[in-house]
């Protein structure tokens, strides 16, 4: 994982990155955590890719201790500033790939659109690192693209350009994902906001979760809040909620 690149993104995070906390137009994500979290003292969560801490307060809130981490140092320091009246919650940078968790398992983790590497080697080992953080029994609630959102897209893209008197071939040729490779999509990782992004099909997300030792409680789209002109937007985020065996 780059660290420089997210140390430029959080400069201006709020125009370069989706906030699923600003755009959850259901308000799901923070329903979830209030629900499982109840307030209770004695439970600890983390949070895996906690950003400029959106979501930091509400974790705070509905839990005893939170681990908040992020891979860019810049980005945290935002994250400190917004919460520094809540004593109950330490902050530490973390590259889920490559370093050591510096805290035991907790009750819950909130990990929201972090499992997007484009290497399976090191999207695998982001996987094992953030699952292997929630106890025995605990509860991992997870953000990531869907990989059908993706194909509708395409579906409109080929359809839109044959209603404008495309042929066949060249509506399909036109809407292929610039430099994609073979691996790629056989990987489900097409380019969003200009990167190289996994993307999981929804058995996709089961299977994967089971593997790693979780039922899965619920899965969802997440919707996104109307886009400028006020149309919805047409693609989704999966909203995951999974209990460790």
């Amino acid at each position: 994982m780059n660290r420089d690149y997210w140390d430029r993104v959080a400069v201006d995070y709020e125009s370069q990155v989706l906030s699923v906390f600003d755009q959850d137009a259901e308000g799901l994500v923070r329903a979830a955590i209030t629900a499982v979290g109840n307030g209770s003292p004695a439970a600890s969560a983390a949070d895996l890719g906690c950003g400029v801490g959106k979501f930091v307060p509400i974790l705070a809130e509905a839990f005893g201790t939170v681990e908040a981490c992020d891979l860019s140092g810049l980005a945290l320091e935002r994250a400190r500033s917004r919460c520094k009246a809540l004593p109950n919650v330490r902050f530490c940078r973390l590259d889920l790939v490559s370093d050591p968790v510096p805290f035991e398992p907790v009750d819950f983790v909130l990990c929201v659109n972090v499992l997007l590497m484009s290497s399976l080697d090191q999207n695998l080992r982001a996987w094992r690192a953030v699952t292997n953080q929630v106890k025995e029994g605990g509860r991992l609630l997870l953000v990531v693209p869907s990989l059908e959102s993706i194909h509708l897209e395409r579906y409109r893209e080929v359809e839109a350009r044959l209603r404008e008197g495309d042929s066949c071939l060249e509506a399909l040729q036109q809407s292929l994902p610039a430099a994609a490779t073979a691996p790629d999509l056989h990987q489900g990782v097409h380019t969003l906001d200009g990167l190289p992004t996994r993307h999981y099909l929804r058995e996709e997300l089961e299977a994967m979760l089971d593997d790693h030792g979780f039922c899965v409680e619920s899965l969802r789209k997440l919707a996104y809040a109307p886009g400028p002109d006020g149309g919805m937007q047409h693609s989704w985020d999966w909203l995951v909620l999974a209990a460790r065996r």
